[in-house]
């Protein structure tokens, strides 16, 4: 990539995709998603997608499972992103780090393994970040074609740090975990998103689609007689509740917020009462 690029980004995805195009100066192209109006598959526009491409789009990066929703893409929309960047030579980056913790027994596509794109034209990205809760370390793996990790080789040793040898020792134990933990850690995921989600879908005005994978829920809200930055700052204040505003993985998700569910159960129940609790007082006309 180089300054002045295309590159084509979901929305919402996580903002960091966003930000490492605004870095390194290049032209980012909005692809929407719509996934609230559908129960299977991510929603993503494939129409709006091809566009991008023919208009010059050298790079497409999303996240799958998608953060901030916990939505997958369908196996037909990975094969539909495949053989697009195949068809106007755009090279893919697919985030996939949420690939192992998925819910309802639902069973993750990792488009490397589709064979409708060139590996020399996708990198994926998985690790024990997320799943494993082990992001502190700072570890993950990426594959690609060796030209490709050549280079990121070389980037990493000029611009960053790699994680320490104590912190890489961590990557011996990964994917060997003891029989059943793995199911037994997804299984206790999915009890606390189950109470959550049954917490807000009593609630008037609150949108939100179950995750189908990953750690956080992604609702949209009634009107607000505040703004979203402000009601962050309020339950951070108020209720003692973090939350991400919406507006970081699009401008248009105004009313919307993520919250991570991968905590104490009980901590996480009681957090959602006090956010709703916070979201009714200042909800559009009854703040006085």
């Amino acid at each position: 990539m180089v300054k002045g690029d295309k590159v084509a980004i979901i929305e919402p995805d996580y903002f960091a995709n966003r930000k490492l195009v605004e870095f390194f100066e290049g032209e980012i192209v909005p692809i929407q998603m719509d996934y609230l109006k559908r129960n299977h598959g991510a929603g993503i526009d494939l129409n709006q997608l091809e566009n991008a491409f023919k208009s010059g789009v050298k790079l497409f990066l999303f996240s799958n499972p998608n953060n901030p929703t916990g939505v997958m893409y369908s196996l037909g929309e990975i094969h539909g992103i495949g053989k697009l960047a195949q068809k106007f030579g755009v090279k893919v980056i697919s985030d996939e780090l949420y690939s192992r913790q998925t819910f309802d027994g639902r069973k993750h596509t990792y488009l490397c393994a589709q064979n409708c794109i060139d590996p020399e034209h996708h990198i994926s990205i998985i690790g024990p970040s997320k799943t494993e809760s082990l992001s502190g370390y700072r570890l993950g793996v990426a594959f690609g074609s060796s030209q490709i990790i050549d280079r990121m080789e070389k980037l990493q040793a000029v611009v960053s740090l790699r994680a320490g040898g104590y912190n890489q020792a961590v990557l011996r134990s990964w994917l060997a975990e003891p029989k059943g933990w793995m199911s037994d850690r997804i299984l206790l995921h999915q009890q606390i998103r189950d109470d959550l989600l049954n917490q807000l879908q009593t609630v008037e005005g609150i949108n939100v689609r179950p995750t189908e994978a990953g750690s956080y829920l992604f609702p949209s809200m009634p009107e607000l007689d505040t703004s979203i930055e402000d009601f962050v700052k309020i339950l951070r204040m108020q209720a003692n509740v973090i939350v991400t505003p919406g507006t970081e993985f699009g401008s248009k998700f105004k009313n919307s917020f993520r919250i991570n569910f991968s905590q104490n159960h009980k901590n996480a129940v009681d957090a959602m009462d006090r956010l709703i609790n916070v979201m009714e007082h200042y909800r559009k006309g009854v703040c006085q």
